[in-house]
C-alpha cells in the first residue's frame, strides 16, 4: 500500500510539474501577402494538434521543446520551433502551380474553405471585382458570377438601383429575385449602399442550400461581403490612395430619319394641308417685328411629330425667329437634317472617386479607416450626385479570452435628378416620341435662359401666328402646346434627394477553450432619406394656363400639373437592428474535423414614412413653405414595426480534406405570421474529393475532381400586416357621424389563418475539375428548384361579404446549368494572361399553376403583373405552361403564318392575344481577360452579355407613329421614299393576303402604315424586340 502511495505521489508530481512548464501558444497564420490562411493545420510535431479558424488564428498549449507543424493545403509546411515563444506568427508560402484556398462565407460570419462546401458558393475577390472601378457593386458583378443577370440602369439615372436577378425569377404575381445583401453580417438592403473600394471578397450563395442559414432573409439567394482589414504582419502603418476619374457620352439612341422635319399627318397621303405655310403679316394683330417674316414659309410648330416637309436647306421661318430682343429675332434659317440634336443635349458626364485609407496591426489588434468620395456630375443638365463614405474596422484581444470587434459603414448621399425615363417625360420622352428632326439642339440651349416681355421662356412647341391673339398673346402663342425647352425645364425643377445610412456591429467574443468560443453581436442598419420637389414659378407662368387643353399636363412633379408652381418633400426613416448570439465549436480528432454552430438571433424593424404635398399652387411666388399652399395640404405619416425571432445551428464534418458532410436548420418566429405558423428552414450537402480518393498525382495532367450534391428548403416571410384584415380611417364621412367617434372602410378582403410565405426549395449536383497544375480549371452545376404556395390574392363570389381572399397557392419550377471556366494560356517570367469565362443557362422558369377554386376551375393567368405604359396594349402575365414572365399584346391575324391585310391595306388585328415570349434572358455570363506584364503592370478586359428574352420599345411605338424614327423614311423597293406619294411610286410594300386567304400585294402610305401601331388597332408586335 505504500509502495503504490508513493507511486501514485510520484506521478502526480510529475504530473504538476509538466503542466506547470507547458503553456498556451497564440498566433496567425498568413500568406506572403498578409492574408489570413484559413483553417491551417497547426500540429505539435510527434503529437496533437489544432486547426486555425477561418481569420488563421488558433492557440495551442505547448511544452518550452516542441516543434509545430504548420501546413494547408495550398502551402507549404512549415516548422516552428516553440522554445520560450508565446505568440507564433507565421507566413506559408504557396505551393507552386497551386491556387490558394478560396474560403466562402455564410450567415453570422461563418467561414468555410470552397474545398468543402457542398453547394455553388462563387467567390469574387476584390483584384476580381474592381478591375475596372465601379459605382456600385452589381455592376462591378456583371459577367463574373454564372446564373446572375446584372440589369443595369441608364447612367442618366443617378443614384437609381441596378437589379440582380440570381437564377431566373420566382415570383406569381411579380418579380421576386430581389437577393439579399450582407456585409461583414449586417444586412443591407440596397447593393448601391455598398461601397466597392472596401470590399475584400464577396460570395454569392445562390440557392436555399447555400443560404439556409439567412433563414427567410436569404429565400431569394444572398451576396455575403467580408470588407477590408488590417493585415496582421503588416510593418508600421499603411495609407492607400486611390483616385479615378470617368466620363461618360450618351451612346446608344434610336436610329432616327433625318430627311423630314417637324409637321403633323392628317391621312391619305397628305403631309399637312400644305408642305410649308405662307405667313401673312396683319398689322395691328402682330407683333411689329414680324412684319420682316410677311410671305415668308415655315413649319408647323404647334405639332411636335416629324411628318412634315422634306428639308433641302430651303429657307423657312424657324421657331426662334418669332421671339423678340436677340440676335435670332425676325430672321429666316435653312431648313436642313440635325443628325444629332437628341445626342446633343446630353453633356458629357463626369465622376471622379478618390479613396484614401490607414491601416495599421500589431500582435493583438487591427484597425483601418477608409474614406471614399464620389463627385459626379449627370449627363441630363443640372443633374449631380455626390457622396462620402467612411468605413471602420476594427478588433483588439483582450488578452487570449476575450476578443473585442467592431465595423461601422457611414455613407452621406445628396442628389438632384430628374429620373423619369417613362412616357411623356422632358428628355427622352420627347426626343423619342415627340419632336422634330429639324431641331437645332445648340440653338434650343441659347435660349435656355430667354424670358420674353410677358416673363415667358422660348419653346420649340409655341402657337401658330394663324392663331396669335393680341389680348392674350401669353396663352394664344408663346406658351408651350406640348412642351417645354427641356434646359428651360431641367432648370425650372429641382429634384433633390438626400440620402443617409449607417451600418455595422459591434461584438464580443469569448475563447472558452481552443475549441469553443461565443460571440455576442448587436448590428444596426439605419436609414434616412429625404427629398424635396420644386417646380418654380418661371413654368407655371410660361405655361399660361394651359392644362389639358394643350399643355403636356401629365409631365408633372409630385403629381401635379405644371399649370401651377408647388413643392413637395418628405423623410423616411427606416432601422434594423439585431441581437445574435453564437456559439462555434471546432475540432480536429485525427483524420476528422467537426465543426459546430448554434445560435439566436433576436431581430427589429422600424420604418415610418411622412410626406406633404402643396395644393393648388403657391400664394407667394417661390417661397417653399407649407405655409404658402394656396389649399391646405394634408400631411401623410405611416409607421410600420415588425420583428422576429430565430434559433439556429449547423454542423459540418470533414474526413482526411476529402469527404464532407454539412446540415442547417433554422427556425424562425415572426410578428408578421401566426405564432402557431414558425418557418422551418434546412439544408443538407455532402462534397467529395475523388482526385484524393483516387491518389491523382499533383502533376497529372487531371490532378483535381470534385463532386457535390445539396439540396434546401427555405419559406419566405410575409410582409407586416400581411396576414391582418384592417379597418382603414376614411375621411370620406364626418369624424363624429351620429354619435361615433371615428368612421372607417369596411375590408372587403379575407385571410387564410394558415397564411404562409413562398415555399422554396431546391437540389443541385456539381463537378469541379483541374487540369495542368491548374492552369485550366472547370467547375460545372445543375440546379432544380420549385417555388409554390405563393400569397395570392384571389377574386371570390362578392356575396360572400368580400372580393378577395388571400391564400396559398400557385406553382414554379426552374431548373439551369452554371459554368465557371479559367486558362492562362500563356504564362512566362514577365507576361501571364489569364482568361476566365461565365456561363448561365436558363432551361425552365415554367408556371406549373397559380389558383383552382373551389369547383375545380383553374386561372389560366395572373392579372398584369406589369401594366407598362397605360394606352399601349403591352403587358407582362404569368400563364400556367409557359415561362415566366409572358410579354403579351395586340397582334397580327395570320393565316398558315402570313399576315392578314385589310381593304385600307394595313394589317387585321388578332382578336387574340399574343404571347411574343418571356422577359427573362435564356443564357447569361461573361468574359474576363487579364493581362500581367512585368509583374506590375495589368491589363483587364471584361465583356459581360445575355442572349434571349423580349423587352417592349416604348421609343419604337411612339416613334414610329409620329414619323420620328429611320423606318418612317426610307427607300422603298420600287426606288421612291416611303413618304413619296403611292400614285408616284412611294408606300411602304405591304404583302399578305385577305380574309379569305387570297393573296395580297399593295402599298400603303406611309403615315397609315406606320401609325396603325400606336394608334387605331394598337398593334404591338413590331415594336416587340429581342433583349441579346
Amino acid at each position: 500500500m505504500r509502495r503504490f502511495l508513493s507511486l501514485f505521489t510520484m506521478m502526480m508530481l510529475c504530473s504538476v510539474l509538466s503542466f506547470a512548464q507547458s503553456r498556451v501558444v497564440s498566433g496567425t497564420v498568413t500568406d506572403a501577402n498578409g492574408k489570413p490562411v484559413p483553417f491551417a493545420s497547426v500540429v505539435i510535431k510527434g503529437g496533437g494538434g489544432v486547426q486555425a479558424d477561418a481569420n488563421g488564428s488558433y492557440t495551442i498549449r505547448v511544452n518550452p521543446g516542441d516543434v509545430l507543424q504548420i501546413s494547408q493545403a495550398s502551402y507549404d509546411l512549415v516548422e516552428v520551433p516553440v522554445g520560450s515563444l508565446t505568440t507564433i506568427n507565421t507566413s506559408l508560402k504557396l505551393k507552386e502551380n497551386t491556387i490558394a484556398e478560396v474560403v466562402v462565407t455564410s450567415a453570422f460570419g461563418i467561414k468555410r474553405t470552397a474545398r468543402a462546401t457542398s453547394a455553388n458558393a462563387q467567390n469574387v475577390a476584390s483584384e476580381q471585382l474592381n478591375t475596372i472601378r465601379q459605382q456600385n457593386v452589381n455592376d462591378a458583378l456583371a459577367g463574373k458570377v454564372a446564373g446572375v443577370q446584372v440589369r443595369s440602369q441608364s447612367a442618366g439615372k443617378l443614384g437609381a438601383d441596378n437589379i440582380i436577378r440570381l437564377r431566373g425569377e420566382n415570383g406569381i404575381n411579380g418579380p421576386g429575385s430581389g437577393a439579399l445583401y450582407v456585409v461583414d453580417g449586417t444586412i443591407v438592403p440596397s447593393g448601391g449602399d455598398i461601397n466597392p473600394d472596401d470590399i475584400e471578397d464577396l460570395t454569392v450563395l445562390q440557392g436555399p442550400a447555400a443560404s439556409a442559414l439567412f433563414g427567410p432573409d436569404g429565400a431569394n439567394g444572398a451576396i455575403v461581403i467580408n470588407t477590408k482589414k488590417a493585415r496582421r504582419n503588416q510593418k508600421g502603418a499603411g495609407i492607400e490612395i486611390n483616385s479615378t476619374v470617368q466620363y461618360d457620352k450618351a451612346y446608344i439612341l434610336p436610329n432616327y430619319q433625318n430627311t423630314y422635319a417637324g409637321g403633323t399627318y392628317h391621312g391619305n397621303g397628305a403631309y399637312e394641308v400644305s408642305p410649308m405655310l405662307e405667313f401673312q403679316y396683319l398689322p395691328g394683330i402682330h407683333p411689329a417685328g414680324w412684319a420682316a417674316l410677311d410671305g415668308k414659309y415655315y413649319i408647323s410648330d404647334i405639332e411636335d411629330e416629324s411628318w412634315g416637309p422634306k428639308m433641302l436647306g430651303q429657307e423657312y421661318i424657324p421657331w426662334y425667329a418669332w421671339y423678340s430682343g436677340t440676335e435670332r429675332s425676325y430672321k429666316t434659317a435653312s431648313l436642313t437634317p440635325q443628325p444629332n440634336n437628341a445626342r446633343n443635349f446630353y453633356n458629357t458626364g463626369a465622376m471622379s472617386i478618390n479613396n484614401v485609407n490607414f491601416s495599421k496591426a500589431g500582435n493583438d489588434y487591427n484597425v483601418r479607416v477608409s474614406y471614399t468620395n464620389r463627385d459626379q456630375k449627370g449627363i441630363i443638365p443640372t443633374s449631380y450626385l455626390k457622396r462620402n463614405t467612411l468605413n471602420i474596422a476594427t478588433s483588439v484581444n483582450l488578452g487570449s479570452k476575450f476578443v473585442l470587434g467592431a465595423n461601422l459603414t457611414y455613407l452621406s448621399q445628396q442628389a438632384n435628378a430628374e429620373n423619369d425615363d417613362g412616357y411623356s417625360n422632358n428628355t427622352t420622352g420627347s426626343f423619342n416620341q415627340w419632336f422634330h428632326r429639324d431641331i437645332d439642339m445648340n440653338i434650343v440651349r441659347e435660349f435656355q435662359d430667354y424670358t420674353n416681355e410677358y416673363g415667358q421662356q422660348a419653346t420649340w412647341n409655341h402657337g401658330l401666328p394663324t392663331g396669335y391673339d393680341p389680348a392674350n398673346p401669353q396663352y394664344s402663342f408663346y406658351a408651350p402646346y406640348y412642351w417645354y425647352n427641356p434646359y428651360s425645364w431641367q432648370k425650372g425643377i429641382s429634384n433633390e434627394f438626400n440620402r443617409n445610412r449607417v451600418y455595422g456591429d459591434a461584438s464580443v467574443t469569448y475563447k472558452a477553450t481552443n475549441d469553443l468560443s461565443l460571440r455576442f453581436t448587436y448590428r444596426r442598419n439605419q436609414l434616412n432619406t429625404d427629398y424635396d420637389t420644386r417646380q418654380y414659378n418661371v413654368l407655371a407662368v410660361t405655361n399660361a394656363g394651359r392644362n389639358s387643353s394643350g399643355f403636356n399636363y401629365w409631365e408633372t412633379v409630385a403629381g401635379r400639373s405644371a399649370t401651377y408652381q408647388g413643392f413637395a418633400f418628405g423623410d423616411n426613416q427606416s432601422i434594423r437592428q439585431n441581437y445574435e448570439l453564437l456559439a462555434s465549436y471546432s475540432k480536429k480528432v485525427k483524420d476528422f474535423t467537426i465543426g459546430g454552430y448554434a445560435g439566436l438571433n433576436i431581430a427589429k424593424n422600424y420604418q415610418q414614412t411622412i410626406d406633404w404635398s402643396s395644393l393648388g399652387g403657391l400664394t407667394v411666388a417661390d417661397e417653399f413653405l407649407t405655409a404658402n399652399s394656396k389649399q391646405l395640404a394634408p400631411i401623410s405619416r405611416n409607421q410600420t414595426r415588425s420583428g422576429n425571432r430565430s434559433v439556429f445551428a449547423k454542423g459540418d464534418f470533414g474526413y482526411k480534406n476529402l469527404a464532407f458532410l454539412d446540415a442547417t436548420y433554422r427556425r424562425d418566429y415572426y410578428s408578421s405570421q401566426s405564432k402557431d405558423n414558425p418557418i422551418n428552414t434546412f439544408s443538407v450537402g455532402a462534397s467529395l474529393i475523388v482526385s484524393d480518393l483516387m491518389g491523382l498525382a499533383a502533376d497529372a495532367p487531371l490532378h483535381y475532381i470534385k463532386v457535390r450534391g445539396s439540396y434546401g428548403q427555405i419559406s419566405s416571410a410575409l410582409n407586416p400586416y400581411q396576414n391582418s384584415v384592417l379597418y382603414n380611417p376614411t375621411t370620406t364621412y364626418p369624424v363624429n357621424y351620429n354619435g361615433n367617434v371615428r368612421m372607417a372602410t369596411i375590408p372587403d378582403r379575407l385571410v387564410d389563418p394558415g397564411l404562409m410565405g413562398t415555399n422554396n426549395a431546391e437540389k443541385e449536383i456539381g463537378l469541379e475539375l483541374r487540369f495542368f497544375k491548374n492552369r485550366l480549371t472547370f467547375n460545372g452545376t445543375y440546379w432544380d428548384r420549385t417555388n409554390k404556395d405563393f400569397p395570392f390574392d384571389v377574386t371570390v363570389y362578392p356575396g360572400s361579404g368580400s372580393s378577395v381572399l388571400s391564400t396559398n397557392t400557385g406553382k414554379i419550377t426552374k431548373k439551369g446549368l452554371e459554368f465557371q471556366a479559367s486558362v492562362v494560356p500563356v504564362r512566362t517570367r514577365n507576361f501571364d494572361w489569364t482568361t476566365s469565362a461565365t456561363w448561365g443557362y436558363l432551361l425552365e422558369n415554367k408556371v406549373v399553376s397559380i389558383y383552382t377554386d373551389a369547383t375545380g376551375v383553374e386561372l389560366p393567368s395572373t392579372p398584369s403583373i406589369s401594366g407598362g405604359q397605360a394606352g399601349t396594349n403591352a403587358y407582362l402575365v404569368n400563364e400556367i405552361g409557359k415561362q415566366w414572365g409572358q410579354l403579351v399584346g395586340r397582334g397580327i391575324q395570320r393565316i398558315n403564318g402570313t399576315p392578314v391585310i385589310g381593304d385600307d391595306g394595313l394589317f387585321v388585328l388578332d382578336t387574340a392575344l399574343h404571347h411574343f415570349g418571356s422577359v427573362l434572358p435564356r443564357y447569361t455570363g461573361g468574359f474576363q481577360n487579364s493581362f500581367n506584364v512585368f509583374k506590375n503592370f495589368t491589363i483587364n478586359v471584361n465583356i459581360d452579355y445575355q442572349s434571349g428574352g423580349k423587352f417592349f420599345s416604348l421609343s419604337r411605338y411612339y416613334g414610329f407613329a409620329t414619323g420620328l424614327m429611320k423606318e418612317t423614311a426610307v427607300m422603298n423597293d420600287r426606288g421612291y421614299s416611303v413618304r413619296d406619294e403611292v400614285a408616284d411610286g412611294g408606300g411602304v410594300h405591304v404583302q399578305g393576303v385577305d380574309g379569305d386567304g387570297k393573296p395580297v400585294d399593295t402599298y400603303v402610305a406611309a403615315g397609315d402604315y406606320f401609325r396603325q401601331f400606336a394608334y387605331g388597332d394598337g398593334i404591338v408586335e413590331p415594336m416587340i424586340q429581342d433583349l441579346t
